[in-house]
């Protein structure tokens, strides 16, 4: 009968932290291999299972190596030795008195916070984008106002400029005498 190990004992075996332990075993789940999990879906994990993780983590290691590349050759060793007929006898794993479920709770109620503020940010976003709009349009009303103010003042001087022209004109007209009018 094999030993089973809590995911504490596996992560200080690896040296690793909680949530690549549970990335590592979600891939591989993905893959197809079997981690035991008991009645509270807790996972426990065998000597093989160790084994398995340490070959992932070095796979992972080098150097070009993407998480799913090394998934992908470590499940192929795995199914090698699966064909050559090991067997392990599962026990069960006792429950480790709801020190699981308050970091669970917690991993939840913090998943569920990110999720607010990210719905949170989606909507300032919206807000940011909204408000672009109506200053964009505001901007382009300001800009309309500016074009028809300074026809008016063109429009304003121009007729200045004939105003003082008639007046002008006027003016040497008076000065004119009666008799002069036949000659001009």
């Amino acid at each position: 009968m094999s030993e089973i190990y809590t995911p504490k004992k596996v992560q200080d075996l690896l040296g690793i932290d909680s949530s690549t332990l549970r990335k590592y075993a979600t891939l591989l789940e993905g893959q197809g291999y079997s981690i035991h999990r008991n009645t509270k879906g807790h996972r426990g994990y065998f000597d093989k299972d160790v084994s398995t993780l340490r070959q992932l983590i070095e796979f992972n290691k080098q150097d070009g190596m993407t998480i799913e590349q090394a998934v992908i050759t470590v499940m192929s060793g795995v199914s090698e030795k699966a064909s050559t007929g090991t067997d392990t006898k599962i026990v069960m794993l006792e429950s480790p008195a709801d020190q699981d479920s308050k970091p669970d709770r917690s991993h939840d109620e913090l998943l569920e916070r990110i999720e607010h503020l990210e719905q949170i940010n989606l909507d300032l976003i919206n807000h940011l984008k909204e408000k672009a709009v109506r200053e964009a349009s505001l901007e382009e009303k300001l800009n309309q106002i500016l074009r028809y103010v300074e026809r008016t003042e063109q429009w304003v001087l121009e007729r200045s400029k004939i105003e003082e022209e008639t007046r002008n004109q006027i003016a040497a007209a008076k000065q004119k005498r009666w008799w002069m009018w036949w000659r001009a």
